[in-house]
């Protein structure tokens, strides 16, 4: 079948359009079966999780036979450590070249005629003085193997004297530079430096045989030099002769030992491949080891190499089965979690952002354990697998309850990736707990850290515990500890910094925000105590009021507080149409039609929202500023509108519409909390004289309205939630108007009742204008509110539509 592009496009829109992603179902099976996907790769293989254990600690299996014979394999850092050795004991391997001796005199002869040469021209020129034989001179001297200075034939030679006589100097030198030459030459001049190989011994071959030479005994170039130069200056001193040795010695020594890397290389191979593997075999039906036999290292090697040889083999501990049991491993243990979050944690379970969030807790930690198995070190790296870190990031973002059972799930994965280590499991579960509790009521970044204690007590406990009942070394216990201290001081840094980068890539508000938009210092509240400072002492009393129910019923208190504070930050842009802000007998209402005082009042709603918006304000607390209000009519202006038709009919039909605030409803126990504190408070403080019983007949009476009026339908308030409400909120407006002493002449006598008035009072306080005078004097009396732990939405369904009405009109 085919279909219309536009529709095709249409759906794809939908699809990926921000609040598709958000709840869209499809998306969390996805984000389950890449959590299961990427938590089964990190997982070891079969031959890994079999068996949990370490040096020192007691073997709770059944006895292990052999069921096959293998070797017992070394540990591999052992390994690495023999074959290094064994390729530091490899003697580098050198060629001697015979033919260097030959070639070194033959160049000693070639130098020493070039000397006597340049001698001849010098004494023939010395004797002529003509202009031919001084070139003749110099020519030679230019030619000479290697730079000599003229003026050095000037100076006497300490054996020649003056004379000089060619043949002396060829025989004097050639006896004196021969033998030492053969000598350096015979004992072997290797053609590197000698920092290059820092062996003991070097091996040399000529033809088929091989020596073995010790590296002290033998040059290199500069050394055998240095050598020939010492012997020179021991005959001679500071002479020419001494000079001219030095120079010749430079020109005609050659080493005779070459270096041979291809040789060498194979040697070390050789060394390398002797070196052996393992270190025994175990037969078949052989005991590998008893229970509760303690683990030495002889019997580790043997449970490696055990474990080992199955997996190669395939023994039916690898291959599909293993993959078919590690996934159903994990997906039991990540879809508990997920049922939990969907029975019991909806909020978070519908969020998709949110579950992706705890994805990433969940594989920060596997991630951790991966590495902690892949780091090959005798040392209880399991220690340092910050479970901690994720409970209190669970604990803050979310709640205390969360944050335990996702300790559990975190907990039994990477128990489960360290082959079902159960002392891990409890302590993780321990420390984790502990550092949640620390966290649950934080209310500053810096709290975070005194969690470390916390955590450190609860590896404390499970460590000594269970070490005690594996009958562990004090050393092992010692060891365990400590390694368990570092993960208490890591977990709160690591949830320190993490904490803020979720918060702002994931864009969550957790009550560490809400208490830094509680200071009162926070930039919008001072420029509504700046601009609108009724309001803002208004929305302080607010505040306090929705904290103190919070807290009766068992909400947020800090987020209910917070609500209370923003709630009308939208009268900043407006402030002198509320009369909260009003100085002085004039009111701007006075000159408006009823409808446009009614968009001025309601648009504080939408100019509210934006504002918040846009100084970043979370969208929790935005959503007090509609919600506080619902859809409740602003119904001093609608009667106003109303009477004024009587007198007069307009133009455009009166329709209540215009009247109403835009909503919703309050969505949740803050937000219904927050509307009811608003009309309270709205008419508390325009009612002169009051009375405790006066009070809490206000109070119940305008809850009742309320309730009745279905505004609190879709919030989650019990009407036993609404008892304790109003009795948090007579509380605390006793203790602000107490009673006063009245002097004579002073009485005021209240006379109407107020029960079927409540709605203009609150209309009147909320919308700009001051109350008749008629509705200061009036008294109310309400009959008490039902306490069935029912939710309001509930008990209303069991009424029809007229029987609300008569209810409302009563």
């Amino acid at each position: 079948m085919d279909f219309p592009s536009e529709n095709i496009k249409d759906r794809l829109i939908k699809f990926f359009s921000i609040e598709n992603l958000r709840h869209n179902f499809v998306i969390k099976i996805v984000l389950g079966l890449f959590l299961i996907l990427f938590a089964v790769i990190m997982f070891p293989h079969a031959e890994m999780v079999e068996y949990s254990y370490n040096v020192g600690s007691v073997w709770m299996e059944k006895d292990l036979i052999a069921p096959f014979s293998f070797p017992i394999y070394k540990e591999l850092h052992q390994y690495e450590h023999q074959k290094r050795e064994a390729v530091r004991l490899v003697s580098p391997v050198f060629e001697r070249d015979e033919k260097i001796i030959k070639k070194s005199i033959d160049s000693l002869t070639n130098v020493l005629e070039s000397l006597v040469s340049v001698i001849e021209a010098r004494n023939r020129w010395m004797k002529t003085r003509a202009p031919s034989d001084s070139i003749n001179y110099k020519q030679k001297v230019h030619s000479f193997p290697f730079p000599i200075d003229e003026a050095a034939f000037d100076k006497p030679f300490l054996l020649l004297g003056e004379k000089k006589s060619p043949v002396l100097v060829y025989r004097w030198f050639e006896q004196i530079l021969v033998p030492l030459i053969r000598e350096i030459i015979r004992a072997g001049i290797v053609d590197q430096p000698k920092v290059r190989h820092l062996h003991s011994h070097i091996a040399v071959r000529s033809g088929i045989m091989e020596e073995l030479i010790p590296y002290d005994k033998i040059y290199d170039q500069q050394q055998a030099i240095n050598a020939l130069t010492v012997q020179a200056g021991s005959l001679f001193g500071e002479t020419v002769e001494a000079e001219i040795v030095q120079k010749i010695v430079h020109t005609v020594l050659q080493p005779n030992l070459i270096y041979n890397q291809t040789e060498t290389n194979k040697a070390i191979q050789i060394a390398i491949e002797n070196v052996p593997r393992t270190i025994g075999y175990v037969q078949a039906n052989e005991l590998i080891i008893s229970k509760y036999e303690r683990i030495t290292e002889e019997l580790k090697l043997k449970l490696d190499s055990f474990r080992r040889i199955k997996s190669e083999q395939g023994a039916g501990y690898s291959g599909w089965k293993h993959w078919v049991g590690t996934i159903l491993h994990v997906a039991i243990i990540i879809i508990l979690f997920g049922l939990y979050l969907f029975l019991f944690r909806k909020e978070i379970f519908n969020e998709n952002g949110r579950l992706l969030l705890v994805a990433v807790l969940i594989l920060m930690q596997l991630f951790f354990t991966y590495v902690s198995l892949l780091i090959n070190i005798q040392l209880p790296l399991q220690y340092l697998i910050l479970v901690p870190a994720a409970s209190m990031l669970l604990a803050i973002i979310f709640d205390s309850r969360v944050a335990f059972f996702g300790t559990i799930a975190i907990a039994l994965l990477i128990a489960g990736m360290r082959g079902n280590d159960y002392s891990l499991a409890l302590s993780s579960i321990m420390a984790g707990t502990l550092g949640a509790y620390t966290v649950r009521d934080v209310r500053s970044r810096t709290q975070i850290f005194r969690s470390l204690v916390f955590i450190f007590l609860g590896y404390l406990v499970s460590i000594i515990a269970l070490s005690l009942e594996e009958l562990d070394s004090i050393q092992v216990i010692l060891t365990k500890i400590t390694f368990a201290l570092a993960n208490a001081v890591f977990s709160p840094v690591l949830t320190y910094a993490l904490l803020i980068f979720f918060e702002r890539f994931f864009k969550v508000t957790t009550d560490l925000t809400y208490v830094e938009l509680a200071d009162f210092n926070h930039p919008l509240l001072m420029e509504l105590s700046e601009k609108a400072p009724g309001t803002f002492h208004h929305s302080l009393a607010i505040g306090n009021l929705a904290e103190s129910a919070a807290d009766a019923i068992g909400a947020n208190t800090i987020l209910a507080r917070v609500g209370g504070y923003y709630h009308d930050i939208g009268k900043i842009l407006k402030p002198e149409y509320f009369v909260e802000n009003q100085v002085g007998p004039h009111n701007r209402h006075t000159r408006l039609k009823p409808r446009m005082s009614a968009l001025i009042i309601s648009s504080h709603v939408r100019e509210g929202m934006e504002l918040g918006r846009e100084r970043g304000i979370p969208e929790t607390v935005i959503d007090f500023i509609p919600q506080h209000h619902g859809t409740t009519r602003i119904s001093f202006f609608y009667d106003k509108a109303l009477k004024q038709a009587a007198k007069k009919p307009p133009k455009d039909v009166i329709q209540e519409d215009d009247f109403l605030y835009p909503g919703p409803k309050p969505q949740t126990k803050e937000t219904g909390i927050v509307m009811l504190a608003d009309s309270v408070e709205a008419i508390v403080r325009t009612l002169p004289n009051l009375t405790p019983q006066k009070l809490e007949s206000i109070i119940e009476n305008l809850i009742k309205h309320r309730f009745m009026e279905g505004q609190l339908d879709e919030c989650e308030l019990t009407l036993r939630d609404l008892t304790k409400i109003k009795e948090a909120f007579l509380k605390i407006l006793m203790g602000i108007h107490h009673q006063r002493i009245q002097y004579p002449g002073q009485e005021i006598k209240v006379s109407d009742s107020l029960e079927n008035k409540v709605e203009e009072i609150v209309s009147a306080t909320q919308s700009g204008v001051e109350m008749p005078a008629e509705m200061k004097e009036s008294e109310s009396a309400a009959p008490p509110l039902m306490t069935e732990n029912l939710t309001a939405s509930e008990h209303l369904s069991n009424k029809t539509s007229g029987e609300r009405k008569e209810n409302v009109s009563n």
